[in-house]
């Protein structure tokens, strides 16, 4: 019964599907890695690694630790909690958030995810209505390609300039949108390129957002 289970998620779901699972990142890490020689001379750098705290340098404070022991230890949250977030978080947030606003957010504006991943999915979930498409970066991090795939969301590209330090073309991204355009995404500092944005490129995203009267899914930012 060795893969089976792929193949009846196959079989069932058709090519879409097998193609959308195919473009991931960690493939092309594990491939990469897989190469590598660790008992060799020469340290291994993982350059790919996006999780900051597996360095050292990058462990959670005391403080952080021992709150977590003392909500486990209070048995206050032991069951369920909403899927939005529980809502001492979600107004924490709100109140973090709000420090650089000209308005107040309330926690009913936060939705909280397990991580990047879960956030691309339900967004994308949310958008993916019959028609629609959504404006994404070239180049740009793959999971958001498998995820509109996944979702029968039509994929539209708007390339990054490299001379301009790999900004969006915002004159490709008013040709690419129509009146069934949903979303845009920025990625900022750019995963794959490093380039981190101007305010006032920006600035510039956002007025063409609203002028087309589409969102802007912001990572990273």
């Amino acid at each position: 019964m060795e893969g089976r289970p792929w193949s009846i998620c196959r079989q069932f779901a058709g090519a879409p599907l097998a193609t959308a699972g195919s473009m991931s990142i960690r493939a092309v890490l594990d491939r990469v890695f897989s190469a590598v020689d660790a008992s060799g001379p020469r340290p291994v750098l993982a350059i790919g690694n996006g999780d900051p705290t597996a360095s050292a340098c990058f462990r959670p404070p005391l403080e952080a630790e021992e709150a977590v022991v003392e909500a486990l230890r209070s048995r206050k949250h032991n069951g369920y909690s909403r899927s939005v977030g529980v809502l001492p978080a979600r107004r924490a947030v709100a109140e973090y958030l709000s420090r650089d606003l000209p308005y107040q957010l309330s926690p009913d504006d936060i939705y909280l995810t397990a991580g990047c991943c879960q956030a691309i999915d339900v967004m994308i979930s949310i958008l993916a209505q019959p028609g629609s498409n959504i404006l994404l970066p070239k180049p740009g991090f793959p999971l958001y390609e498998s995820r509109t795939m996944f979702s029968n969301l039509e994929a539209r590209h708007f390339n990054l300039i490299p001379d301009r330090g790999w900004e969006a073309d915002l004159e490709s991204v008013e040709a690419l949108a129509d009146e069934n355009t949903v979303a845009m995404v920025i990625v900022n500092p750019s995963n794959p390129c490093g380039s981190v944005y101007s305010h006032d490129h920006l600035a510039k995203i956002a007025e063409i957002a609203r002028k087309l009267g589409i969102i802007i899914i912001a990572d990273e930012v």
